[in-house]
């Protein structure tokens, strides 16, 4: 499993409209907030933030760290609000975990290997679902779930949720019938004037 993204954040003092001149300054004002724990404003580098967002990615878990605190924080993003709708990020809102209680999250499916039925049959690999439902300790989410499809020798196999190896104390919610992946077979282009 990677390093977990790093994401290093002061508290912030300045609320409301003001907010403004943070932006201005290049900082992003955020709030960090969890189960059973009082919402704490903070703000971090803006630039920093949207490399590790593409980096990463917006579901991944991030250690916070805010200055002042001895150990940090292990949080996922819970929302973002961007400018216009789709800009540049203005404010973010983390969610705090608790290391030690598992929770769901949706990871990424990555497929590994070679199809004999691509390479030698012409057919084309449809990928059935981009990401997995999951349940496991936040530390232990795993940055993706690779589905090797070299046993698809034909265009009548299946690879299925079912047949997917997960790392120890990971435990898919999907659906174990749900097809990951299959071949599809050519697209064969009769050219009728030749036909006749």
């Amino acid at each position: 499993m990677a390093d977990r993204a790093v994401i290093v954040a002061a508290p912030r003092v300045v609320l409301g409209k003001k907010v403004k001149q943070l932006r201005r300054q290049g900082r992003l004002p955020a709030n960090v907030f969890g189960r059973g724990l009082p919402s704490l404003a903070i703000d971090i580098e803006a630039r920093e933030f949207s490399r590790n967002i593409k980096a990463s990615g917006l579901r991944s878990m991030f250690e916070l760290n805010v200055s002042g605190e001895a150990r940090p924080r292990y949080v996922i993003i819970r929302g973002m609000t961007r400018a216009g709708g789709t800009g540049d990020p203005i404010h973010v809102d983390f969610f705090q975990v608790d290391p030690s209680k598992p929770i769901t999250a949706n990871v990424p499916l990555r497929l590994v290997g070679e199809s004999p039925a691509v390479r030698d049959l012409a057919g084309t690999l449809v990928q059935g679902v981009d990401l997995l439902h999951v349940r496991c300790l936040p530390l232990a989410i795993p940055d993706a779930i690779e589905a090797d499809v070299s046993g698809l020798n034909g265009f009548d196999v299946t690879l299925t949720v079912a047949d997917l190896d997960v790392p120890e104390g990971v435990e898919i919610l999907t659906d174990s019938s749900v097809p990951v992946a299959t071949v599809a077979p050519p697209r064969i282009r009769i050219d009728l004037a030749a036909a006749e």
